[in-house]
């Protein structure tokens, strides 16, 4: 399983019955979603929740679940009872919240077995290089087994006091700050890093330019908070037809070192990387014909 084969993840509170509902394909285009027993469920409901979500894992032990689900727990404890449950062996893995250096070895001591696993980072790290840094280092050991890490948009805004603006994207912000750093610190060590939620999910011409803009970050998979966001997401993994005749250019061993193509220089000794990608999205999501939808903004 790779991080770009999520698509958009699928938020759900475990107390929402939609979350069996959307675990066994009740949004046609859901590829991955999280089962959240975190910041979605108040804390005087905590109990409950567990619960609910051993009656889930019980119907994934009888019929496994036909997306990719993962479970978001409180804390180290709830998920060692978790692990214990019936039924958790159907699950793709757990995001792991508010993670810190401090914290990260609580979480990763646990048993967890062949589960994958997404960090997610929420703190005052996320703003600071060094923190990063540090945080990304004891992170490496376990890289196999971390699916992507993931950036807690609106915990990050709560830091600070703010809640992001219902007509600029994420990137126009003090928001952006994180993602650029998260983004750096991690991808560039081979982490695969999941863009933060647009929580205003009535703007879709908005939510398409972040989406862009997560792209041109490297960020391949994004969290949703509402269905209506899935296509609009998963229709801009889809690259342009004349990427993908770029893209396949820049692996063919027989290309020239230098080479134009549509305007642009293309170099494979440092152009490779996105080639990859590139064909993976096409794999994955098929190819759009002609231009991006940015690049058709400035044609």
């Amino acid at each position: 399983m790779r991080a770009i084969e999520l698509g958009a993840t699928l938020y759900t509170p475990v107390l929402n019955p939609a979350a069996l509902e959307n675990a066994y394909g009740a949004c046609p285009d859901l590829r991955s979603m999280v089962i959240c027993l975190e910041d979605a469920v108040r804390d005087d409901e905590a109990a409950r929740a567990e619960q609910a979500l051993k009656l889930c894992l019980q119907r994934f032990s009888i019929l496994a679940p036909s997306v990719r689900v993962f479970i978001r727990p409180r804390s180290p404890l709830m998920l060692a009872r978790i692990l214990r449950m019936p039924g958790v062996d159907r699950v793709a893995g757990f995001v792991l919240p508010k993670v810190t250096a401090a914290t990260l070895p609580q979480w990763l001591d646990l048993p967890i077995g062949s589960h994958a696993l997404m960090p997610c980072i929420e703190g005052e790290e996320a703003f600071d290089f060094k923190s990063l840094s540090h945080l990304r280092d004891l992170m490496s050991p376990h890289r196999s087994r971390i699916l992507a890490v993931r950036i807690g948009g609106n915990d990050l805004l709560n830091l600070i006091g703010v809640r992001r603006s219902r007509y600029r994207t994420a990137y126009d912000g003090v928001l952006g700050v994180a993602i650029r750093n998260i983004a750096a610190t991690f991808a560039s060590h081979g982490f695969s890093v999941s863009a933060p939620v647009f929580e205003h999910y009535g703007d879709h011409a908005l939510l398409t330019e972040e989406v862009e803009q997560d792209i041109e970050h490297g960020l391949l998979t994004k969290t949703a908070v509402h269905p209506s966001q899935i296509p609009v997401i998963q229709r801009l993994y889809k690259p342009a037809a004349s990427d993908i005749s770029e893209a396949r250019a820049i692996l063919d061993a027989a290309s020239p070192a230098v080479f134009g193509s549509n305007g642009s220089m293309c170099e494979p000794a440092t152009h490779s990387r996105w080639a990859e990608k590139i064909v993976q999205r096409a794999q994955i999501y098929g190819i759009t014909e002609g231009l991006s939808t940015a690049d058709s903004r400035v044609a």
